[in-house]
């Protein structure tokens, strides 16, 4: 057998061992149930969120996935990054908080087009 076909045997091998890995990996679709259960989740963290009158939180987000809440969009201070995982991890259900915020470069300057 030459070289090349038993290089082609161990890449034919190794491409069905990474898709049978990648086929056990992927989970179940959900139910409804479960997907209307992360959007209750997503729409009580925003709620907590909004209800802060310290952070500014119009440009925040919260995507619920089974207790994991991932916060995505941008704040204005470096302090909003802590605040906005803390209120959210205490929004009852949500088991962790992945927090996917930037900063906002130009930062908060209180002018009326910044807020």
């Amino acid at each position: 057998m030459s070289r090349s076909m038993k290089r082609m045997r161990y890449a034919a091998a190794a491409v069905a061992v990474v898709c049978g890995v990648a086929a056990c990996a992927a989970a179940p679709p959900k139910t409804d149930a479960q997907m209307q259960a992360d959007k209750v989740m997503a729409e009580c963290v925003e709620a907590a969120l909004n209800a802060d009158r310290a952070l500014f939180s119009k440009h925040i987000t919260a995507h619920a996935d089974n207790g994991v809440v991932r916060l995505t969009g941008y704040v204005w201070e470096s302090s909003d990054f802590e605040e906005a995982t803390y209120i959210a991890s205490n929004v009852p259900g949500v088991t962790r908080v992945v927090n996917d915020l930037e900063l906002n470069r130009n930062g908060n300057d209180n002018a009326p087009t910044s807020r």
